[in-house]
């Protein structure tokens, strides 16, 4: 398999943008979160399509949409309300900082056979 995880960190197309990941346990069946943690990545950023939006489960379509493609793993919330991990925590959905603007993501798709997550992020703040 063709690893584009190169592409994905190229300086011709790379961009920087923060992370930030609230992980958690449940306790007693009720979903407890951990302190958020925010951290540096790196990856292309581009806006979303019309097809990827087409991907995404939601059936309300916002401005504002943006695609992120990382060469590290990044995480949404599933159905249950949680991610959960083989540790027995969970994940509930990153939030990317990119340009001043926040941004939920709501799909991502693992590639990482090809050496890249490509995730869906729409808007939360402003216009």
């Amino acid at each position: 398999m063709i690893d584009v995880g190169e592409i994905v960190l190229d300086p011709d197309f790379a961009q920087a943008f923060t992370v930030l990941r609230t992980t958690g346990n449940f306790v007693k069946g009720k979903w407890v979160a951990e302190e958020p943690r925010e951290f540096p990545m790196e990856g292309t950023i581009t806006m979303a399509s019309a097809k990827e939006l087409q991907k995404v489960p939601e059936g309300d379509r916002v401005a504002g949409s943006m695609s992120f493609y990382s060469t590290e793993r990044l995480y949404i919330t599933n159905a249950s309300g949680s991610v959960r991990r083989r540790d027995g925590s969970g994940v509930i959905s990153d939030k990317i900082f990119w340009k001043d603007e926040e941004y939920k993501l709501i799909s991502v798709e693992n590639q990482s056979d090809y050496g890249f997550y490509h995730a869906i992020g729409v808007r939360t703040k402003g216009d």
